[in-house]
């Protein structure tokens, strides 16, 4: 036995060798593509006070009942549990063909029996005959000697693909949550709406009640009192279409989260003091090197610029080898004894020599692929610099806006308690106060929805600049 073992170290040396000698890259040299965008964004309304986003330290949602919201949602959603298990699926087949380039090791036993019969030779007479054979290969191994780094592209392809669909299943999360805390702020709108939509209704119905009398008594026209009912429908269906909206935000709600929603998350109003970060202007843009889908496309392209070297080592000999060791006898008791003793090792040089053209199709392919991957990569970074840049916008301008109709509400609460004290006067009757406290809860209505869209636009500030560190 000793003979065979030195002469398998000498085989294990020769292959340690062959490895170490295929050293060969094939891959062109990886430069991140040139996109050519502004510095830095340079809004000129944006506001001072706002912060650099790279400088932004803790939860981009600071309050108590959004971090409880957003919790809830990351336990239960199954979108984001199902890309949980993608992307460990992702991971195992890494792991897969990360292990490829390694021999494959087997330890196999084999009995061969065969039988001849007699008389089965013209020159020679022979007897039956029985034969028996017993194998034990104690080592049989194959393997692709990785010399133009074929295999080594393919596992750099392979870990980019994984990382890639890693930065997919943070973006997925991010959008998650951006959808959830605006299905949220939009269902407590929803519920002020109804307040107001209710309390319009009352107002409507006292002064169709007035209106009423007053036709009894031969002060109003039929035409007037018809006019009043419309009103008194018209402030019926908004009420229902607003019960309707809420009941059907309420529903999204529940099937983002995916898991019932304690009472507790809504015992708060639109004007809460609801907190976001604003983006500063004079951020620089690199900052949009952050954001997940940007991180995702370049790993994509570096994945592609990977599986062009491995179709350029297809043009090239490919180099296996087989090795295999162990004991073969005629009798089963005399396996692994002295002079039994068995090994081979086959080194196979295989050279493409005509392929009708595949080699040079898959590398054609492989080039396409990888401009195609910087042309994404290079729109998806536009792409992000317009959404951060709207972003800016509309957080400026709608901030500017709700401070209007802010002043404009103010404005008319105060109206409304001096129209209070002439009624109370007797200078104008019930019936204008009734009024003027619809066009008053008009006004609220306004301020509201001025407010909903600041802050979901503040919300959306979440997803453009790729998340925060608590994701």
């Amino acid at each position: 036995m000793v003979p065979v073992s030195i002469k398998l170290y000498t085989s294990a040396i020769t292959v340690i060798i062959s490895l170490l000698l295929s050293g060969c890259n094939l891959e062109p040299a990886y430069h991140r593509p040139e996109t050519t965008l502004p510095a830095s964004w340079s809004y000129k309304d944006s506001p001072a006070e706002g912060v650099n986003t790279q400088a932004l330290s803790g939860p981009f949602f600071s309050d108590s009942k959004l971090q409880q919201l957003i919790k809830l949602t990351i336990e239960n959603n199954k979108d984001l549990e199902l890309a949980a298990l993608n992307l460990k699926k992702s991971g195992v087949q890494h792991g897969v063909d990360n292990l490829s380039w390694l021999p494959g090791i087997n330890l196999t036993a084999e009995k061969s029996a065969a039988h001849e019969p007699a008389g089965i030779f013209e020159s020679v007479i022979t007897s039956p005959v029985t034969y028996h054979q017993y194998d034990v290969k104690l080592v049989s191994a194959s393997w692709e000697v990785d010399f133009w780094g074929r295999l080594r592209s393919l596992r750099e392809a392979s870990l980019n693909d994984y990382l890639s669909a890693a930065a997919g299943s943070r973006s997925l999360k991010i959008s998650l949550i951006e959808q959830v805390v605006s299905a949220y702020l939009k269902y407590i709108n929803d519920r002020e709406d109804m307040a107001i939509a209710c309390q319009k209704l009352k107002n409507t119905l006292q002064l169709r009640h007035m209106q009423q009398q007053a036709f009894s008594a031969g002060g109003l026209t039929k035409n007037t009192l018809m006019d009043a009912d419309n009103a008194v429908n018209d402030a019926q269906s908004a009420l229902l279409q607003t019960k309707l909206q809420a009941q059907q935000d309420i529903n999204l709600l529940q099937l983002l989260v995916g898991a019932p929603l304690p009472d507790s998350l809504f015992n708060v109003s639109l004007d809460h003091n609801w907190t976001f970060p604003l983006l500063k202007a004079g951020t620089p843009s690199a900052v949009l090197l952050k954001r997940p889908d940007i991180i995702a496309a370049e790993y994509q392209l570096k994945a592609a610029n990977a599986r062009i070297g491995a179709a350029r080592a297809a043009f090239f000999p490919s180099i296996s080898l087989t090795a295999e060791g162990g004991s073969s006898t005629a009798a089963m008791s005399q396996l692994l004894s002295g002079g039994t003793a068995y090994w081979s090792f086959v080194p196979t040089i295989t050279l493409p020599v005509f392929d009708g053209g595949k080699n040079q199709g898959n590398l054609s392919l492989a080039e396409l692929n990888n401009k195609i991957e910087i042309v994404n990569y290079q729109k998806t970074i536009k792409q992000a610099f317009r959404e951060v840049s709207d972003a800016l916008a509309g957080q400026s301008s709608l901030n500017r806006l709700f401070i209007q109709t802010a002043k404009l509400y103010d404005t008319g609460k105060e109206q409304y308690r001096m129209a209070e004290k002439t009624r109370d006067a007797g200078q104008i009757s019930n019936e204008d106060l009734l009024i003027k406290n619809n066009d008053l809860l008009t006004l609220r209505k306004q301020m509201f929805d001025v407010r909903f869209k600041y802050l979901i636009q503040s919300v959306k500030l979440f997803s453009v600049i790729g998340g925060d560190n608590a994701i």
